[in-house]
């Protein structure tokens, strides 16, 4: 008998059974129940069974988690005030003001009128996203409700299929594994693949079944290996092995451009011990008995995932010559990342406590409450809270070693802003594991960030807005623009702290004097390269280097080549034609050996106004001399203007600029 065919007394009871770990509740699970069904009387699932089947369903899913008993009775109730004639002090007065706003944070916002039924899909995600901010039960209620939900859309039409499970994507998976919640994203997940590309979930599915039993003869057999490891080591743990899912397994196919046959990780092993030490432990025997391969060691217990994930993880060649990954970690960490959030509620004698870092796990949240503060349009809060909250992430450190968690493809400026407003508005440059990098560098996992700012500088730039990943990041820098431009319309003299923003200022380079602009970079050492003397007019480039600020080259210079796997240290750069600078640049010539050529050739050069700062002469062979110029310019053209001339004279036989 499946779990959507019984009947409403029987999933009761299976609730019940189910919510053990809770003492003495079946006479309040039963109130809530009996209210449920009498106030849902009648109704009906397309299904054909009877409402408050999906209630009760999600409120089993919740045993799962653990979770307290107003949040299960919450769960039973969560439809009625919206689907059913009963009365918000109905709730009240039976279960109390903790069950009214549970609910109530569950309830859509029917009476409302929206302009279109977009509106009306991101106003119940954003004011899901808000109750849960005030309390987490909401979200863990919403998670139960929309997993019961995916289980059972293959009633409906296709197009339907299709938005349930787009919407689902989009915005609950990511919120389960953000909440590290794993059980309930997991299975979200292979709903979502199963609707959203039903053609590729069901090939897919096929060839992983076909390997299962030639893989999990491999798992078992390295499992036995494991058990004796630890044997040997007088270690107790518990040894287990690991299906992925099915749509990691077809993420990883796509993000490595891969078959099925080269993925060698569908299958994990994972060892439960006691404490850090023996994870550690564990890993050097797992090491020192199998080739690791390299780049595939993940420490996640010195630096946890931001959803606060913890594991070792590594990839070894097995006996066979195969690869598998092994993942150890502690009880107390495999509950966590099984149950996310919910696994720091802990029941002792039918009371709810909570771990230590039960808050710092809800920091993130709390930003849900600073930017609903800003009453930015729902689509923008929603599209912040998908960009920031659920994109994939980077990690990276601040100097004082505390771990900042970034959208993916965030820059310098996105890390300035999140360490404070203050700090990202006065930004100039940055530092990344004590290299000045742009402030377009992408960073990584791992990256140790410094920021550096300027009293001078009163405000962001423009095209950071071009640069920036991170939504909040954007939001701020609009946020000062809007007020400065306020600022300057009120007032009929302009107040300099209030003033607009000032355009980038060109930065001087060496001794030359020449004016530059280098994207992303306000305040550095910057030189003229030697191996390609670039003079105004000239495309450049700029090139970071180590410890000596930026250089500047050429688009054609020979060395770039060289430097072409190192494309994060490379910054767009162009002239500022502000003033007339002179440039030093070397001509080379190969003429006819003739009596006077050089003093010739000199003549012409003087005439056209350039000053000759050295001039040297070395013969090739009988009949050939190469001339050597340096010659003083303002500009590529005056310096093209000049080589023109000298190929025009006929002793003249080839002219190359050094």
């Amino acid at each position: 008998m499946s779990v959507e065919s019984k009947t409403p007394l029987e999933l009761f009871e299976e609730l019940v059974d189910k919510a053990k770990y809770l003492v003495d509740v079946r006479d309040d699970l039963y109130k809530a129940f009996d209210i449920a069904e009498r106030y849902h009387d009648g109704q009906k699932r397309e299904s054909g069974d009877p409402y408050v089947t999906h209630p009760l369903n999600v409120a089993i899913l919740l045993t799962e988690l653990e979770a307290d008993l107003p949040t299960l009775q919450a769960a039973i109730l969560h439809d009625t005030i919206e689907d059913t004639s009963m009365k918000e002090s109905t709730i009240s007065d039976h279960f109390g003001k903790e069950v009214l706003e549970l609910v109530l944070g569950m309830t859509k916002l029917s009476k409302v009128k929206f302009k279109s039924s977009k509106d009306k899909q991101l106003e119940n995600i954003r004011k899901m996203l808000l109750a849960m901010a005030s309390d987490i039960r909401v979200v863990l209620i919403k998670l139960a409700d929309r997993l019961h939900n995916m289980s059972s859309i293959g009633i409906f039409p296709r197009k339907k299929q299709t938005r349930i499970a787009q919407e689902t994507m989009d915005i609950f998976v990511p919120l389960a594994g953000r909440l590290g919640i794993y059980k309930f994203k997991w299975q979200l997940e292979d709903l979502c693949f199963r609707y959203l590309d039903p053609d590729t979930y069901k090939e897919l599915g096929k060839k992983v079944e076909l390997k299962r039993s030639e893989r999990d003869l491999f798992v078992g057999e390295l499992s036995l290996e494991l058990k004796a490891l630890l044997e040997d080591a007088k270690v107790k743990g518990e040894i287990s092995g690991r299906v992925k899912n099915l749509y990691s397994i077809y993420k990883k196919m796509r993000k490595e451009n891969k078959n099925l046959d080269e993925v060698f990780d569908l299958h994990a092993v994972r060892v439960l011990v006691d404490d850090i030490p023996t994870c550690y432990k564990i890993l050097g025997l797992v090491h020192a008995t199998w080739k690791p391969l390299p780049g595939r060691i993940k420490d996640y217990i010195a630096i946890p995932k931001s959803n606060g994930y913890q594991s070792l993880h590594t990839t070894v060649i097995g006996s066979n010559g195969s690869p598998v990954e092994i993942q150890i970690r502690t009880f107390q960490m495999h509950e966590d990342a099984e149950y996310g959030i919910s696994a720091h509620w802990k029941y002792k004698e039918g009371k709810k406590t909570f771990s230590a870092n039960y808050e710092q796990k809800l920091n993130w949240l709390r930003q849900l409450l600073e930017w609903q503060g800003e009453l930015e349009p729902s689509e923008d809060f929603v599209e912040r809270v998908k960009t920031d909250l659920f994109s994939d992430e980077v990690l990276v450190f601040t100097p004082k070693g505390d771990i900042i968690n970034l959208p993916a493809g965030a820059t310098p400026i996105d890390f300035a802003y999140r360490i404070h407003t203050e700090v990202g508005h006065s930004c100039n440059g940055a530092k990344v594991n004590d290299k000045i990098v742009p402030l377009t560098y992408k960073l990584k996992t791992g990256d140790r960030v410094r920021v550096m700012t300027s009293k001078k500088i009163r405000g962001p730039s423009r095209d950071w807005l071009s640069i920036v990943a991170a939504h909040s990041t954007k939001s701020k820098i609009r946020q000062w623009f809007k007020k400065a431009l306020e600022s300057t319309e009120v007032a009929h003299v302009p107040d300099k702290p209030k003033a607009a923003p000032q355009k980038r200022k060109p930065i001087k380079v060496g001794k030359e004097g020449a004016l530059v602009e280098l994207e992303g970079i306000d305040n550095s050492p910057v030189v003229l390269a030697h191996c390609c003397n670039p003079i105004f007019g000239d495309e450049i480039v700029g090139f970071i280097t180590r410890g000596r600020g930026v250089s500047v080259h050429r688009t054609t210079c020979p060395n770039l080549k060289h430097l072409s796997h190192e494309n994060d240290r490379f910054v767009k750069a162009r002239w500022v034609d502000e003033s007339k600078q002179s440039f030093i640049v070397r001509i080379s010539l190969v003429v006819e050996n003739r009596t006077g050529v050089l003093a010739m050739l000199s003549g012409i050069i003087s005439e056209m106004d350039i000053n000759i700062q050295m001039a040297k002469a070395s013969k090739i062979d009988s009949k050939r001399t190469r001339l050597i110029f340096a010659l003083e310019v303002t500009s590529n053209r005056e310096l093209n203007d000049t080589i023109a001339r000298l190929e025009q004279v006929i002793e003249v036989k080839k002219v190359t600029r050094q």
